[in-house]
């Protein structure tokens, strides 16, 4: 008698068991997704050998990041960000002083 009782209890344990975790007790909550970031591209970048350097149709010299930016050849033989992507871009205080220091208008 007393083994059937044992084999009842863990019958119903089981099932208990089997039960409890076909239904999920655990709420979630939805939030809303995470603010777009500041892309950070860089105002002035450096000749180097990996650099593919064009040159534009009036003679000026100019590299085309993978993003999409467009970089011109300044002082010092650096290439300066285009005016026109400077707003859409995170940078520093002193990396923008230095770029309107040097930025040729032409």
């Amino acid at each position: 008698m007393s083994k059937l009782k044992i084999v009842q209890a863990a019958l119903f344990l089981a099932a208990v068991v089997i039960f409890s975790s076909c239904s999920s007790g655990r709420q979630y909550r939805s939030y809303p997704p995470p603010p777009p970031g500041h892309t950070s591209v860089s105002l002035i970048i450096s000749n180097s050998p990996g650099l593919v350097i064009s040159r534009y149709s009036d003679g000026r010299y100019y590299y085309r990041a993978p993003g999409g930016y467009v970089y011109w050849r300044g002082y010092g033989n650096r290439y300066y960000l285009d005016r026109r992507y400077v707003n859409r871009s995170y940078h520093s205080h002193r990396q923008y002083r230095d770029w309107n220091r040097h930025y040729r208008r032409r």
